[in-house]
């Protein structure tokens, strides 16, 4: 055989090798990777597990959170305010269901 042919052919060989080499290192520190997120995500979800039981049952605290019960309080002012709003313009309750005008 031709030397230049077998010099190609190593080259060549070497070359994919080396190609295989770097895909699998590749995908190992993927692998690693995701494995790593998975566990960090699996403590927080564990964590949130934990809360969500004992939530309700009053354990963190009174079943709602504060962020809600101020919205509860907005949406009531609101609410309000429309009532004021359409005893003013219309002169009736409104709540009052309109089909019975």
């Amino acid at each position: 055989m031709d030397t230049k042919f077998l010099v190609s052919l190593g080259v060549g060989l070497a070359v994919q090798a080396a190609g295989i080499v770097w895909w699998a290192s590749n995908l190992q520190s993927s692998v690693q990777h995701n494995d790593f997120q998975i566990q960090m995500i699996g403590k927080d979800v564990e964590k949130h597990a934990i809360f969500v039981r004992d939530w309700p049952a009053g354990k963190w605290g009174s079943g709602s959170l504060p962020d809600d019960v101020r919205q509860n309080l907005k949406i009531g002012e609101l609410e309000q305010e429309v009532d004021q709003i359409m005893n003013k313009l219309y002169g009736r309750d409104p709540l009052r269901n309109l089909n019975n005008d």
